[in-house]
């Protein structure tokens, strides 16, 4: 992410805990952004993730453990920044993480939460939108769990009940190469609706919404949404 390491400073040496970290692409962020002698850790429910991840990852400064966000295996106070990105909407119960996340955190430590929003975006920012939308109304046909895409403010008052101190509430774009992920994913939406939602009774309006989306990209391209980043300390 751009630019995240410069409002990091402040932060010591110690342990990073990246919750729901899925292949650490958020992990890799905050090894470039935490001071040296620190520890990196990616954590993320499903056992088989955490072996690809293991895998894909070796040598990029990043421990893997399987764990859940809710009930994280850490001792009060024991960790130096707690993160979670893009992972906050995957969470039935998000309030339950959040407060463990600040549970763990020594006193002064820090939180960082990264969550796109759906708001104030340009129009090849709305594509993706629309795209994200689209897999979200896909994961949950398949069992998966996955709510719309929240606004700013929506965002923000979910977190403001934690009283952290220091708050700093900042708007960040991914790399470029994000962008261009999101763009080689766009032909193979209709094969994901043709695979995950045939026989559901809204089999045709969703293919009708990847061929949408497809012909959006062919007229605005693809960016990924601007991030909301929140950064707090206990």
């Amino acid at each position: 992410m751009l630019h995240l390491k410069e409002y990091l400073s402040h932060v010591k040496p110690g342990i990073a805990l990246d919750v729901g970290t899925r292949f650490g692409e958020f992990a890799f962020t905050l090894v470039e952004a935490m001071p040296e002698g620190s520890r990196v850790i990616g954590i993320d429910c499903d056992a088989a993730t955490v072996e690809q991840a293991k895998e894909k990852s070796a040598g990029k400064g990043v421990e893997f453990q399987v764990g859940d966000g809710a009930h994280l295996d850490f001792a009060d106070g024991s960790v130096e920044l707690a993160a979670i990105s893009n992972t906050l909407h995957h969470i039935e119960n998000y309030d339950a993480v959040l407060d463990e996340l600040v549970r763990v955190l020594r006193p002064g430590g820090t939180l960082l939460i990264n969550e796109m929003f759906s708001d104030n975006q340009n129009e090849a920012q709305q594509t993706h939108f629309a795209q994200h939308t689209l897999e979200a109304k896909l994961d949950m046909i398949s069992g998966g769990f996955q709510r719309p895409t929240w606004k700013k403010d929506e965002i923000l008052a979910i977190l403001d009940r934690l009283h952290l101190k220091d708050v700093q509430v900042l708007e960040m774009l991914e790399e470029e190469k994000m962008d261009r992920k999101l763009a080689e994913k766009t032909p193979k939406l209709t094969a994901a609706v043709e695979k995950k939602a045939a026989g559901h009774p809204d089999f045709d309006a969703l293919m009708a919404e990847a061929r949408e989306i497809q012909a959006r990209v062919e007229k605005t391209g693809i960016q990924r949404c601007t991030q909301l980043v929140y950064i707090g300390r206990k």
